[in-house]
């Protein structure tokens, strides 16, 4: 078998597992889901093992400049793209999920970040991450969040404000960017900070001149009074 051959029959497979699991996220039953789900976050594992194992560069020497520790390259690009692929094809329809199901996937989702920040380093997660994952729009997460199905806006309320905090919490530490952060918070999470109030004072009555001139002479005679 050639190279082209080989390369043709991995990518099939790896087109058919997607379709496969495709199928179970929206015409399967939930059990049916979670032993899905369960295979695929072994598979996962082993791949983040395997990564990590290859992709180390050196962080400390000693005097005589050899490598004494080691720490696993990050590259978001490559992680994002090899860990966290689309339930479906990019060129099907979206998967149409019920409050349950998009909880799964979030779930998933969650168990996929933990395991790259354990295995890999640290890696923050995003609302287009798991839009990319759950193969759906941020439109689509988005309408979701004013859906008329109560269970499903609690579910995309959970996952945004999970989401918010993670990330405050990981630019508090200062493992990310705090400006990239504050960034990500605007655009995909529609955090907007809070302004202070513009207050406007306007005079509606003009000032009686005559009035605070004849004050005016009153202080200025009991002051002469008091000097004498």
């Amino acid at each position: 078998m050639t190279l082209k051959e080989k390369n043709n029959e991995i990518q099939k497979k790896n087109q058919n597992d997607l379709r496969d699991l495709e199928q179970f996220f929206n015409t399967n039953k939930v059990d049916n889901m979670l032993q899905k789900i369960e295979e695929k976050k072994k598979e996962l594992v082993e791949e983040m093992i395997k990564y990590a194992e290859k992709n180390t560069v050196p962080c400390k020497w000693d005097k005589d400049g050899c490598p004494l520790e080691y720490r696993v390259k990050i590259n978001p690009l490559v992680i994002t793209n090899y860990f966290f692929k689309p339930i479906a094809p990019i060129s099907s329809q979206e998967p149409i999920y019920n409050a349950e199901k998009l909880g799964m996937v979030f779930d998933y989702y969650c168990d996929i970040l933990a395991e790259v920040n354990d295995k890999i380093g640290n890696f923050p997660s995003s609302l287009t991450s798991f839009c990319k994952l759950a193969s759906i729009t941020l439109s689509t997460l988005r309408s979701y969040k004013n859906s008329s199905d109560l269970n499903m806006r609690i579910i995309v309320e959970k996952i945004y404000d999970q989401i918010g905090d993670e990330n405050i919490t990981m630019s508090q530490m200062g493992i990310v960017s705090e400006r990239s952060t504050i960034f990500k918070m605007k655009s995909q999470n529609e955090i907007v900070e809070k302004q202070q109030p513009t207050v406007h004072i306007s005079i509606t009555e003009k000032p009686d001149y005559e009035h605070i001139e004849e004050r005016l002479k009153k202080y200025k005679q009991f002051a002469n009074k008091k000097e004498k």
